[in-house]
């Protein structure tokens, strides 16, 4: 509540307009003689006269009342809080001179001192401004996913990452390489280095807690995908790294609790990546910069605009047909019923290219530019591929019968002409697109 918020003090018998315009003076004239009158009670032995206050609490700008605002007698056991109106009452204030505390939550908390006479009932107008309320500064932890499980599984472990794989590609033989560098309290035994088999991995607290000394290895327990591997010692050698998209290895420890009697030794989650396939570049790792056979629409979440997709290739189809077929009818024309060329052996297979190739763009640019989203857009080839399927048989239908006339025949060759080409091309802009 703002400090300079004020107090407007009036005897109760009078009416509040006239009491307005006398504020000051008789909040300190009543001020004065108020503790003599309670000097006077306690010497004769009497109990001290108590009072009813009343008054409203508004706000300073809008002068409307204020609701739930508490009001309290400081040394005393009188308190009140406001109507919704901001009406209050103090009942049974005692005479003398006090402080009455103000507070709410939105407008904060001051103090008015005040004095109460015997016999003489006040009205109080308490006029307040709102205060920005300072809060304290909110701390925000950020934690990452290992760091998460770890702390609602209450498991001790090591993660391997892409990233640590991926630094690591070039520096280490096989995974025991890897495991070694990155988890601490794993050791690796080879007893052929040229080799990558017969590879021992454990834990150096391992041994320790081995049930039967003679065993060569204490191999912790290994799942590939949830799977069990039951040969870890030739498994660390064979496996590829890249084929690796993160490792969770779990000490004895903590391995048992969570695993039973056979992770005795420890456990090692092994989770691969999806077969020759580079999800953050949409590739295929097998073979360096050549796109993937069709485009995974997990990588962009927007999906497919297959609508607006259509559309475009309805556009571009009709507007490429209409100036292939009028440069084609400058040299080919159907006359008595028979196509015939008015121009030369290049002039005719230059129409005919012409009738194919402008309504094949069209309708390849027109879908690509409508189904392009912010992460991928389609590619041009393929779309150019699917429109010259329909194309081709298209007008082939559509001019097969021209001088016998049949209808069937040729109303297929046109839907192939109006209605094929831009499903073709928006079935190409969907499976074979590229990542911006």
């Amino acid at each position: 509540m703002n400090p300079s918020g004020t107090l407007r003090r009036h005897p109760a018998g009078r009416s509040r307009p006239a009491a307005l315009a006398a504020t000051g003076l008789i909040g300190m004239a009543v001020a004065g003689v108020g503790a003599p009158g309670a000097a006077a009670a306690q010497a004769t032995g009497e109990p001290p006269a108590t009072v009813d206050i009343r008054g409203e609490v508004l706000d300073a700008a809008t002068r409307v009342g204020i609701p739930d605002v508490i009001l309290r007698v400081l040394g005393t056991d009188v308190s009140a809080a406001t109507d919704r109106d901001g009406a209050f009452v103090l009942r049974a204030v005692p005479v003398g001179r006090w402080e009455v505390e103000v507070t709410h939550l939105r407008y904060g908390s001051t103090r008015h001192g005040i004095a109460v006479d015997a016999g003489v009932g006040l009205w109080l107008e308490v006029r307040v401004a709102e205060e920005a309320i300072e809060l304290e500064a909110l701390v925000v932890e950020a934690e990452t996913a290992v760091q998460r499980e770890r702390r609602t599984t209450g498991a001790s472990f090591w993660e391997v990452t892409r990233e640590q794989i991926e630094a690591a590609a070039g520096t280490s033989r096989h995974m025991g390489d890897l495991i070694s560098k990155t988890v601490p309290g794993i050791r690796v035994r080879q007893s052929n280095n040229l080799s990558r088999t017969d590879i021992c991995m454990e834990f150096r607290a391992a041994a320790s807690i081995s049930i039967v000394n003679a065993r060569p290895c204490n191999h912790p327990a290994i799942y590939m995908d949830g799977v069990p591997i039951t040969d870890p010692q030739f498994f660390y050698g064979t496996m590829g790294l890249d084929d690796i998209e993160r490792i969770q290895v779990i000490p004895p420890g903590e391995a048992g609790t969570r695993y039973g009697s056979g992770s005795l030794y420890g456990v090692m989650l092994i989770e691969t990546r999806r077969p020759g396939f580079d999800e953050r570049a949409g590739v295929d790792r097998l073979a360096p910069g050549r796109p993937a056979v069709t485009f995974d629409w997990e990588l962009d979440p927007a999906g497919h605009p297959t609508g607006r997709t259509i559309l475009g290739g309805l556009a571009g189809n009709a507007v490429g047909m209409a100036i292939g077929v009028t440069l084609a009818r400058q040299c080919i024309d159907v006359v008595d019923r028979q196509i015939r060329s008015s121009c030369g052996l290049g002039g005719t297979v230059g129409a005919g290219a012409a009738a194919v190739l402008f309504p094949a763009f069209g309708a390849a640019l027109g879908a690509r530019l409508a189904g392009s989203t912010e992460r991928s857009q389609g590619t041009l080839i393929p779309a150019l591929v699917g429109a010259g399927l329909m194309l081709f048989p298209g007008y082939a239908f559509s001019l097969s019968t021209v001088g016998e006339g049949s209808g069937t025949v040729n109303g297929v060759g046109y839907f192939l002409l109006g209605v094929g080409v831009p499903l073709a091309v928006t079935l190409a802009d969907r499976l074979y697109r590229r990542l911006r």
